[in-house]
């Protein structure tokens, strides 16, 4: 038998969690697509930035919270791939549009 303390909690489609607007995920998805690395790596962390910008808090200063999202997926980028300094900050130039974006439209 199996219940609550042997299962964990996810949430459903009728429970409300954070979530980037749908729009997001595809402009996300194109800039991941100019990196010269892919795999499920990759994949790993372009998600973890989407949960991130998606649990950015409103209350605060949504910028910081971009920004911290950001910073923290290029150092794991740059951990993991070792992608060239180029590379990366023209990844970050992408990302900083996408949230933008994000701040504008909210």
């Amino acid at each position: 038998m199996t219940g609550p303390a042997q299962i964990p909690a996810r949430p459903t489609s009728t429970e409300e969690v954070p979530a980037t607007p749908g729009w997001v995920e595809g402009i996300v998805e194109a800039a991941f697509a100019t990196l010269p690395c892919s795999g499920p790596g990759v994949t790993i962390l372009r998600n973890a930035y989407l949960d991130c910008l998606a649990g950015a808090p409103r209350t605060e200063d949504l910028d910081a919270g971009h920004d911290r999202c950001r910073q923290a997926l290029l150092k794991a980028l740059a951990a993991k791939e070792k992608l060239r300094p180029d590379i990366l900050r023209a990844f970050e130039t992408r990302l900083e549009a996408v949230e933008a974006e994000i701040s504008a439209r909210i």
